[in-house]
């Protein structure tokens, strides 16, 4: 199949456009590198440097005739849709908005759509499955929920074929550093260069952290099932800040020291999730425990550092 990958420079969908590459599809990245990098890559794929606001990304889809595509192009960044919600809706709304009206034109057969978890808002009850309130308490999540009520449209008026995958806190191999997201990432990058990270808060707010292979899998599966509607993809477990801090410190062997500043505006105390709805659909199953995770992913960070 000719897939779409948007946003395959970045971080997770490179992993996602990788695994396709691997079950031996044809793939073509769109990414405007803002978040991305070429490096990311894989071999295999074609690339377009292309944002999905621009006017002539949907003349693209359709010009195109994908089979099939997996839309990861997103803005990501919490604090900053706070302090520029408009700039995170002309991506995550209308950008996905433009891609769906023109997967839907083209006849693209479907669709999987990266979401995430953070639409639910706090945690009311956990792990929570996908009949949990949804109650955002961020422009960003709000930005990702309307992206999933479009989906629904589409899917229900007009039959398309639509897989809405909601995310908890990936990580992994080639997660962005210098974001503000994605704390193993950060804080890893931080001990290798011998700073000092901050902990937002005191360190117990806890997240269900989930590795990116497993994601990737996920993909995999929801094409593979071509499975309809929305789920939750997570590991129905629990780590505090301070727990990943502890386990970056024996990955690396050095007791480093973290700071503590004021909480994020926005940012739940506690998610967990549940991915027993997905499961049952597709058997898929998160496979990488966090601490096995996080001593790949400082493997990967160290030989990435020595090629430097």
């Amino acid at each position: 199949m000719k897939i779409l990958v948007t946003g395959g420079a970045g971080f997770i969908a490179s992993h996602v456009a990788e695994a396709y590459l691997g079950a031996g599809h044809e793939v073509v990245i769109v990414d405007d590198l803002s978040m991305g990098y070429r490096k990311n890559i894989p071999d295999g794929a074609r690339f377009v440097e292309m944002s999905i606001t621009d006017d002539a990304f949907a003349d693209f889809v359709i010009s195109e005739k994908f089979d099939v595509v997996n839309h990861h192009a997103a803005h990501m960044e919490l604090r900053v849709s706070v302090d520029k919600p408009v700039h995170d809706a002309t991506i995550n709304v209308l950008g996905s908005l433009r891609l769906l009206e023109a997967a839907r034109r083209s006849g693209v057969s479907h669709v999987i759509l990266a979401s995430t978890t953070a639409v639910l808002g706090e945690f009311i009850h956990m792990p929570a499955a996908e009949d949990h309130p949804v109650r955002p308490i961020a422009p960003y999540g709000v930005s990702k929920r309307s992206m999933e009520l479009y989906a629904d449209y589409e899917r229900i008026t007009h039959g398309m074929s639509i897989t809405t995958l909601r995310y908890t806190n990936v990580y992994g191999p080639r997660q962005n550093p210098h974001g503000e997201s994605g704390v193993i990432a950060i804080f890893l990058e931080k001990f290798m260069q011998g700073a000092i990270p901050t902990i937002h808060g005191d360190g117990t707010q806890e997240r269900d952290y989930i590795h990116v292979h497993d994601v990737a899998a996920a993909n995999i599966a929801a094409l593979e099932h071509r499975v309809q509607g929305t789920y939750h993809i997570c590991c129905n477990s629990a780590a505090s800040v301070n727990d990943v801090v502890r386990a970056l410190r024996s990955a690396l062997g050095q007791n480093f020291e973290v700071h503590h500043g004021p909480a994020k505006p926005g940012d739940p105390a506690r998610t967990r999730g549940s991915y027993e709805a997905f499961s049952g659909i597709t058997g898929w199953r998160p496979l990488i425990e966090l601490e096995q995770g996080i001593h790949q992913t400082v493997r990967w960070f160290q030989a990435d550092h020595s090629e430097q």
